[in-house]
């Protein structure tokens, strides 16, 4: 039994991480030629349907900052209304083609978060990015899918890992503005330590994963800190050094005005996690007190079981 509930302690202390410990795995970030052109196309179709609130069915094509559409969020996928706060067309404008209103790497939820795939209904047209503070947006049609695709995070992920890195983005751009979610804000850079932009993408978000669930940030904020200043225009190179003063510094010192500071788990979590691992042990030294006063009373009983024998028969 006290080792049932020793086992029961320890599974609430690492069940925080179990999920994120499968992200140990190794990421080719030098994509091919091909692959990056592919990437650039990770987005839905302006026509596809989506509901807002006050105005019903609209194209996302249609919609502007400060709408309100329908997704889902939390752990158990709760549907709610969310807020529209990136919207960009594809950068260059050109068409591309998708399948059901997405490119066929934009990430979608079902089970698990992956890529949409070359399926279903093909449409050649304007595409769009499109983020709302939700975890995931809804379109008319039902299907749950993410703002992001597999040229940012190049493998399926479970829907624990998706929404601790999706919290970790908001946390992120919430400080700076949404203009990430603009692909037209990058650039490619031949004397950046990696020359094409879209080929950092799979090594930020491995990174981001690491630091967020198992906290192992130091990467992080050294890939991000090359990111922003070889790959970002300088307007927002600006942006982002005015509100991270010390990115790229040492994580270990818990500097504030690093990115690391908003992007790992936060204190409060933090404490609410310790709070409940405090009252499990405690919960199981009462447990432990009172099977070791039973053990005694039994014990104690079977002794004097003898003696009222004997005493019972003189």
């Amino acid at each position: 039994m006290l080792r049932l509930l020793l086992c029961a302690v320890s599974y609430l202390a690492v069940m925080n991480s179990v999920q994120c410990q499968r992200i140990g795995i190794e990421l080719d970030v030098n994509l091919s030629l091909k692959a990056r052109i592919g990437a650039g196309g990770a987005c839905v179709s302006g026509d596809m349907e989506i509901e807002e609130r006050t105005r019903g069915i609209v194209r996302v094509s249609e919609l502007s900052v400060g709408d309100i559409i329908f997704g889902i969020t939390g752990t158990n996928r709760n549907p709610v209304w969310c807020n529209v706060v990136a919207v960009f067309p594809a950068a260059g404008g050109t068409n591309r083609t998708t399948h059901d209103g997405f490119t066929a790497d934009h990430m979608v939820i079902d089970h698990t978060v992956h890529p949409y795939g070359k399926k279903g209904e093909v449409r050649v047209g304007p595409i769009y990015t499109l983020a709302t503070d939700c975890d995931a947006s809804l379109n008319a049609a039902g299907q749950a899918f993410t703002p992001i695709s597999t040229a940012f995070c190049p493998h399926e992920l479970s829907w624990s890992q998706y929404i601790t890195l999706m919290s970790a983005i908001r946390r992120f751009a919430n400080r700076t503005g949404y203009f990430w979610f603009d692909m037209s804000v990058y650039h490619d850079n031949d004397t950046a330590t990696v020359p094409h932009w879209l080929d950092q993408l799979h090594q930020i978000c491995h990174q981001l994963l690491l630091c967020t669930c198992q906290d192992r940030c130091q990467a992080l904020e050294n890939v991000m800190t090359e990111f922003v200043h070889e790959h970002l225009d300088k307007e927002y190179v600006v942006v982002v050094e005015q509100v991270f003063p010390n990115m790229g510094g040492d994580v270990s010192k818990n500097q504030a005005g690093t990115i690391t500071e908003v992007v790992r788990l936060q204190e409060s979590s933090q404490i609410v996690l310790f709070a409940v691992f405090g009252s499990a042990m405690v919960a199981l030294l009462v447990i432990a007190v009172a099977l070791l006063l039973y053990r005694a009373r039994m014990k104690a009983e079977k002794e004097q079981e003898p003696k009222k024998t004997v005493e019972a028969e003189a």
